[in-house]
């Protein structure tokens, strides 16, 4: 655990403001530097060698260990507001948050004004920052979109065909936007109001001048002139039948994050939702793309799947009326989920909202091929609303992308919204910044005055010669592993007996050892069982690695 004198001294360093980040020890040093190697991505955690105890998949017997969610650290303060004249209160992750492979942190967001003054009807836009630490953001200008007759501002992109920064609400009753191109191409409308957008890097795509992508659901606002008829006036039923034909899932392309070809093509007609994001599957080399439909009485959480940006599968309503009792009488599920691939298996963050409107929030859940996405700890948040009076006092949401792996750490950003302080003003909404230990979702916990815990797993090939464990100590009980043949059978120089892993509260990782066993060279190609011995602990998982 780490221990709890670092637990300390992580709470200590984010009230101060900032985090500073110390790789510890060699074997942490020389595992962060392999997984770089093999893996340059940042936010691709596939990995077959590694094993996470989300579940009881892989294990065949347990006694004594009970799951537990770990903990997360929040900065107290955000890492990134709403403070440009163009940015109105709201600084928001209906966007993404990515790294390069170089370390750069890449965001786009969404800003916005609810005040929605008229004389003022530039605020509010899609906005770009970058950061070295993730800490510590600039807001540079790209001199793209003009706002009150300037571009020295960060905007990054418009539905005002004329390049001028204009709420969706003046372009739709101007008729101005975008052009709206369908599935094939063809012309279909306008379009001059984005939602839920997402920024993904493509490095599959051949053609370079496609990189990255802008997903997002796209509107003509006109279409709810029969709901908003004061804001839409002298809009014809015609009109309304035209400009929800625009409605749906768009796609847009850049070489560099920047420049945008701003004439998006629909993926396909949104079903009812409003809201979406696009993250990676690299274990199937396919793209996830979560919709926020509308057709269970309320918001539930809905997925498509495509390889090719083309053919999308059918929408597949994954947390919906039949997902919990309470489901449209105090919540609806927001957005999404969030799918991401870690380890073997799939993780994915369920954002959760209260029909209060207060203590909106997001859960851990997880997927196994053949199976239904599942909540681990179910009504409980994993990433949770802060205290009275804090930024993130009403709602926390993730962006639209994977964890960023940043040292021997995950970065979750996410929008912190507090409390009202302008009753002619909707919810302030700022950028945070959320931490745990590097693959440490949830763990077996032995707690204190348990007999010893104890696990033996199903069957594992062991691939390379390094077994590396990711446990946290409570205590200071060394864990014990043995490992077996497949049907149990005792292996000569393995016995748990013979485990000599010590105790190091410092890492994230201890490499397996016994008596007169270092690696488990001769042991490469077999199938074994594992055994663990755990006081006092949480065991998060293990992994398998070359020599160090």
């Amino acid at each position: 655990m780490a221990s709890l004198s670092r637990r300390t001294f992580l709470s200590q360093a984010a009230l101060a403001g900032s985090i500073h980040f110390k790789t510890s020890g060699t074997l942490l040093t020389q595992t962060v530097a392999l997984q770089n190697s093999l893996n340059r991505d940042p936010q691709n955690h596939n990995d077959p060698h590694l094993y996470l105890f989300l579940d009881n998949a892989d294990v065949l017997h347990k006694e004594h260990l009970e799951l537990s969610m770990n903990r997360i650290y929040k900065l107290p303060k955000p890492v990134l507001t709403a403070d440009r004249p163009w940015e109105g209160e709201r600084a928001q992750a209906w966007g993404s948050v990515i790294c390069e492979p170089d370390g750069l942190f890449r965001m786009w967001y969404f800003a916005f004004n609810t005040e929605r003054r008229w004389d003022e009807l530039d605020r509010g836009g899609y906005c770009y920052a970058e950061s070295r630490d993730g800490i510590h953001w600039e807001k540079p200008d790209l001199n793209q979109f003009e706002f009150r007759g300037s571009k020295r501002n960060n905007l990054f992109y418009s539905c005002a065909p004329d390049g001028h920064n204009l709420v969706d609400e003046e372009l739709a009753r101007r008729g101005l936007g975008l052009p709206a191109m369908d599935e094939n191409g063809v012309l279909i409308g306008v379009i001059n109001n984005l939602d839920g957008l997402t920024v993904v890097r493509d490095d599959d795509d051949p053609d370079p001048q496609k990189r990255y992508k802008l997903i997002a659901n796209m509107q003509d606002h006109r279409m709810w002139a029969p709901y908003y008829p004061e804001r839409y006036p002298n809009v014809s039923s015609e009109q309304v039948k035209k400009s929800s034909r625009v409605f749906g899932q768009y796609l847009d392309t850049s070489p560099d994050g920047i420049h945008w070809t701003r004439r998006p093509q629909r993926l396909m007609a949104a079903r009812g939702g409003d809201y979406m994001m696009v993250t990676r599957d690299h274990r199937k080399k396919r793209w996830w793309l979560n919709e926020r439909a509308h057709d269970q009485g309320g918001r539930n959480a809905s997925l498509r799947t495509s390889s090719d940006w083309k053919q999308w599968s059918d929408l597949e309503v994954i947390f919906g009326k039949d997902s919990d009792p309470n489901f449209n009488r105090t919540f609806q599920w927001h957005g999404g989920i969030t799918p991401f691939n870690y380890g073997r298996i799939n993780v994915g963050l369920l954002e959760k909202w209260t029909l209060s409107g207060h203590g909106n929030t997001c859960e851990l859940v997880t997927h196994r091929d053949g199976q239904s996405w599942k909540r681990v700890f179910t009504g409980s948040p994993f990433l949770d609303v802060g205290p009275e009076g804090s930024f993130d006092r009403i709602l926390a949401y993730p962006s639209h992308n994977a964890p960023i792996r940043h040292h021997d750490k995950l970065f979750l950003f996410y929008t912190g919204g507090g409390s009202k302080t302008d009753p002619n003003k909707g919810t302030p909404m700022s950028m945070g910044l959320a931490t745990l230990g590097i693959d440490r979702f949830a763990g077996l916990s032995n707690w204190r005055n348990l007999p010893p815990g104890n696990l033996i797993t199903k069957p594992v090939e062991i691939p390379y010669a390094q077994l590396a464990i990711n446990i946290e100590y409570f205590e200071y009980t060394p864990m014990r592993i043995g490992i077996s043949h497949a049907n149990g059978d005792r292996i000569e120089g393995f016995e748990i007996e013979n485990s000599q892993i010590p105790v190091q509260t410092d890492q994230i990782y201890s490499i397996a050892q016994w008596k007169n066993k270092n690696s488990l060279s001769e042991l490469v190609g077999k199938k074994v069982q594992l055994h663990f011995e755990i006081q006092g602990a949480s065991l998060y998982g293990y992994k398998f690695l070359p020599h160090l």
